[in-house]
């Protein structure tokens, strides 16, 4: 068999997905700081691919708390935030004389297209943000009440 073309007429098509396998704690660190959640996909070439994320959040605090937990894709071989990528993934309103609600978790989506020069590694990040008093408890979340996820499909 002989096969025949150039480098350019040649069309990498592919998909992959991975699953957060552990809690990634976000009150460890100062409100606003992006947290690396170990969790990426690696890119094998250059074009143009569908991102999507869902991104599942706890986050806990006593009543007069405001807080907040933000997602968003970095590209660690361009060192850059991947454009449109941010999303608010659970907020936490804990208004005085509410009742006993003080926590709870949410689950928020990322969905972008991204063109990409070459191979590249696409991770997730989180921050919690404290906007009124502190939250207790942050943290990213996986298991069987819901899953945090990325995956990649390439379109171009």
């Amino acid at each position: 068999m002989t096969v025949t073309g150039t480098a350019g007429s040649i069309t990498i098509r592919g998909s992959g997905f991975a699953v957060l396998t552990g809690p990634v704690d976000l009150q460890g660190v100062p409100s606003g700081t992006w947290v690396d959640s170990g969790l990426s996909v690696d890119l094998p070439a250059a074009g143009l691919y569908e991102l999507d994320a869902t991104v599942r959040a706890i986050l806990n605090g006593d009543a007069g708390t405001n807080a907040y937990v933000r997602a968003h894709l970095f590209d660690v071989t361009a060192g850059l935030d991947v454009p449109d990528s941010e999303t608010i993934v659970h907020q936490l309103i804990a208004t005085a004389g509410t009742g006993p609600l003080n926590g709870g978790n949410g689950t928020g989506p990322i969905q972008v297209q991204y063109a990409t020069a070459g191979p590249c590694t696409i991770r997730l990040e989180a921050a919690r943000h404290d906007a009124v008093g502190s939250s207790s408890d942050a943290d990213l979340a996986s298991g069987p009440a819901g899953r945090t996820t990325l995956r990649w499909k390439r379109l171009a």
